[in-house]
């Protein structure tokens, strides 16, 4: 195996924006050889492309920086912690019994719940409980 430094671990060059600046200056001028100057540096050609475009689309060479709003610090509010209300009851059915006579037997329901005695109801009318 070699012991060659792999290229995606080698550390990128951070070029200063004086630095792109000055390139970008040396490649407009007249008979300019962009790969001239690429070399002379000691940095890729494509590089000094992408600025020179930057630099006539845009008039920057660099990546604008992050602009961060300051805001002031959120200014905490009194509150007051009320107690939650007392759960409703559930309504009781005014029915103590509920008696029904099917054609095979008898059901009784003690102190059925209102739910309980529609579910009933609805099910005798579509006619399931004969």
């Amino acid at each position: 195996m070699q012991d060659t430094p792999d290229w995606r671990s080698a550390p990128r060059n951070v070029f200063s924006t004086e630095f792109k600046l000055r390139m970008v200056e040396l490649a407009q001028l007249p008979g300019a050889n962009i790969a001239a100057i690429a070399r002379e540096y000691g940095f890729n050609h494509n590089l000094l492309f992408k600025w020179l475009r930057l630099w006539q689309r845009e008039g920057r060479v660099s990546r604008p920086r992050k602009t961060y709003i300051k805001t002031p610090a959120p200014i905490l509010l009194p509150v007051q912690i009320a107690p939650l209300p007392e759960p409703a009851a559930p309504a009781e059915s005014a029915v103590t019994t509920c008696h029904i006579r099917l054609r095979h037997g008898e059901l009784t329901l003690f102190h059925p719940t209102d739910e309980l005695l529609s579910l009933v109801m609805r099910e005798m009318m579509k006619g399931n409980a004969t």
